[in-house]
């Protein structure tokens, strides 16, 4: 498979119980914290090429370029044990007592206020947007629920993918409210003649390694399919949106039903499996091979509803599992809905997954050597280093993710409109000189 520009947004949540009396916000005071630290880069930029922000009342972090899912994983978890240090540095400055901050990486609240927990990928231009990714991506989009969802009670139901029970059309520019399957927001950050940004906006917040690596593998090989025109045959799907909604509240596969526009009815598995024998065709390394194998042991085991050995992949079954026991003999809206938040917690020590996944009861992708190297340092083979690079030879006035304004005795602007690149274009590499 072709190397693919990738990344995620995730906004986290930040609570405390005595937060009006304590005086301050924690999300802007993380924000203030990380500036202050020596993970800042510059601008709104940090040391490992990622993206600290404040958006809509959240602290948002954005994940380097990557350039793999094996990377995605890693980076994303290097933000979550970011923003634990921040939690714990406020705990111990600015509380007293046994007053907690909590940080949750999920996407609602218990009020249905949704978050947003974004995937960005690096697309060719030359492939006819919407049309063919209404055609092409939507059956693959609306269907990977079945194994990339997170879980989540809403309206007093448990739903398997939070933003898919929240998706309301197919098509859509907003990403607050009426959200689609595909979002039309078009912010390359890169050469808009050459490629396009495609903003994914109906994933959820993920916890498990490997549900959030093969959520990026499959959607990434989806789309070099589409580039190589290999989709002509896909299913074509009635009504997307609907069998969205059916199939988020059901949490039994022999009931998923996803309705075809020749009249027939299958099961999203039945999607996923076509995908599945095309992607089989462009894999190449022996990890992408094992990726796909995993995939198909994945769809297999849906198929078979061996769901006690699918939770260590799949998030929403087993947070489903992890309600269940957490609640016990003293089950009740309120105590299961507590449980599912606490879930999602990043603190490892207050968090029911890291539980789950001290105790091995979920699988892995990456290592936490690897999670701690990715706090400090970008990958070596995107644009994201090549932007550190230049942040640690001059000073920045002016940052963002394709364009640096620089003082190297003269104020100068750096265009890196190649999120691949590695290396400063021989023009501004000349000058440099």
């Amino acid at each position: 498979m072709h190397t693919r520009v990738q990344g995620t947004e995730h906004e986290y949540t930040l609570f405390c119980r005595k937060m009006g009396s304590l005086g301050f916000d924690p999300h802007t005071l993380a924000l203030d914290l990380l500036r202050e630290s020596d993970l800042h880069l510059a601008g709104e930029f940090i040391k490992n090429g990622s993206r600290a922000y404040y958006d809509v009342g959240h602290f948002e972090l954005s994940t380097c370029e990557v350039s793999n899912p094996w990377d995605l994983v890693t980076w994303e978890k290097a933000g979550e044990k970011i923003l634990d240090w921040l939690r714990k540095v406020m705990e111990e400055k600015y509380t007293v007592g046994d007053v907690k901050i909590h940080a949750f990486k999920n996407n609602t609240s218990p009020d249905g206020t949704s978050y947003g927990s974004h995937e960005n990928y690096c697309v060719s231009r030359d492939i006819a947007f919407p049309d063919r990714f209404i055609r092409e991506l939507v059956p693959h989009l609306s269907t990977r629920i079945i194994y990339t969802g997170a879980g989540d009670i809403l309206d007093g139901k448990y739903v398997l993918s939070p933003m898919a029970y929240l998706t309301s059309t197919v098509v859509s520019g907003e990403t607050m409210h009426d959200t689609g399957i595909v979002n039309t927001r078009d912010e390359p950050h890169a050469d808009a003649r050459r490629w396009r940004r495609l903003h994914v906006i109906v994933g959820d917040a993920l916890m498990n390694e490997v549900a959030i690596m093969l959520r990026h593998f499959t959607t990434s090989a989806v789309l070099e399919l589409m580039e190589r025109d290999a989709l002509e045959d896909v299913p074509r799907l009635k009504s997307p949106v609907e069998d969205l909604w059916h199939n988020v509240e059901t949490r039994n596969p022999e009931k998923w039903e996803v309705h075809l526009q020749d009249g027939s009815v299958v099961s999203p598995i039945d999607i996923q499996r076509y995908y599945l024998e095309k992607i089989e065709t462009i894999v190449e390394t022996d990890r992408e091979r094992r990726a796909l194998r995993l995939l198909e042991e994945t769809i297999d085991g849906l198929a078979n509803r061996k769901s006690k050995e699918l939770a260590r992949r799949i998030e929403w079954l087993d947070r489903y599992f992890a309600i269940q026991e957490q609640t016990g003999d003293r089950p009740g809206p309120d105590v299961e809905m507590m449980a599912c938040k606490q879930y999602s917690e990043i603190g490892e020590e207050r968090s029911l997954f890291y539980r789950r996944q001290r105790e091995g009861l979920v699988d892995r992708v990456t290592t936490d050597d690897a999670i701690l190297r990715a706090i400090q340092e970008p990958p070596q083979d995107t644009r994201a280093a090549l932007r550190r690079n230049l942040c640690d030879r001059f000073n920045i006035e002016m940052i963002d993710w394709s364009l640096l304004v620089v003082d190297d005795g003269g104020r100068r602007r750096i265009d890196l409109n190649d999120p691949y690149a590695t290396e400063l274009e021989e023009r501004y590499a000349a000058a440099a000189g």
